[in-house]
């Protein structure tokens, strides 16, 4: 969708430079902005606050008693406070004055938000930044749970800890899978061929070659997202996935998944199972499931250590 695609046609039309289209609204370049033409920079600068606020008959409450709106989603906000804040460090008085009477032509002078929905996305996305951080991280889990874990408690508050406990290992889990899969897709090219190549709703996707430069260009992020909203726990479906990507030997997964069926009655039936009773997790219980889910990672790490992962896709 182009910059102008909801404003008038008889604005200049901005160059594809100028800046980005975000769920918060359209946000210029600056460095663009500084060498642009006085038309470009006066329409991008325009677009920035039309993208972000409205006249509030649009989508505010009306109080007929009181004669006024009622801000809902915040405001009024007024275009002289918006545009200096966002341009008063770039350009002179004249400059964002000039935008503001053309924003206010209409006789609008109090704005409302434009109501967007929040980029959830990046409120998740997390930068794993070296090969050994998931392990690392995995490890201090395990320290805080064994600290946990011997915390003395009453007898029930002891039950619900060890059940809280044991879904934070299966958690911990998830996390270090999730993250080293992140890894290495960014960091090491015959990773990322084969997550794309070996990945089942990948291949379920038609792509005709007018579109495959565009889909090229997304094709990191996309897998990026897929990663992020994979249920990692799944390691019925995952670790295939997982062990054709990093070329390395599939782990067993029989004895975890045990574990994981009674973290989802923890987690999803209050600590019951489908049938009513009560998931017991006994201490020895909790120590056999961290034993085995640090068995289960320290068999990865030992496996990826020893491959090339630059080999022949």
């Amino acid at each position: 969708m182009g910059h102008n695609d909801h404003f008038e046609d008889d604005y200049p039309e901005l160059p594809d430079e100028a800046g980005a289209n975000t769920r918060s609204g359209f946000e210029p370049n600056n460095e663009w902005l500084l060498s642009a033409s006085p038309n470009l920079r006066h329409e991008a600068m325009r677009q920035w606050f039309l993208s972000r606020y409205w006249d509030p008959a649009n989508d505010t409450p009306y109080n007929g008693r009181e004669g006024g709106y009622i801000y809902v989603h915040g405001g009024p906000y007024e275009a002289e406070d918006e545009l200096y804040g966002r341009f008063g460090h770039l350009f002179d008085d004249e400059i964002v004055r000039a935008v503001i009477e053309a924003v206010e032509s209409d006789g609008i002078y109090e704005w409302a938000p434009i109501h967007t929905e929040p980029d959830y996305d990046d409120y998740f996305a997390f930068e794993v930044e070296s090969e050994d951080l998931p392990y690392q991280q995995f490890i201090q889990r395990l320290s805080e749970i064994d600290s946990l874990h011997s915390t003395e408690l009453g007898a029930e508050h002891q039950k619900l800890l060890r059940q809280l406990l044991y879904s934070h290992l299966i958690a911990a889990l998830e996390t270090y899978l999730s993250d080293s899969m992140s890894y290495w897709v960014k960091s090491d090219e015959a990773v990322f061929k084969r997550f794309v190549f070996y990945c089942f709703d990948f291949k379920q996707e038609k792509l005709s070659l007018s579109n495959i430069f565009d889909r090229l260009e997304g094709l990191r992020e996309q897998v990026e997202k897929y990663i992020q909203k994979t249920v990692w726990h799944r390691l019925d479906r995952v670790m295939p996935l997982f062990s054709s990507a990093l070329n390395i030997e599939r782990p067993e997964i029989e004895q975890l998944m045990q574990h994981i069926v009674i973290r989802h009655d923890i987690v999803h039936r209050g600590g019951r199972t489908k049938d009513g009773d009560h998931v017991e997790i006994t201490a020895d219980k909790l120590v056999e499931l961290r034993k085995c889910v640090a068995n289960f990672i320290e068999n990865i790490e030992k496996k990826i250590a020893e491959k090339d992962h630059d080999s022949d896709f």
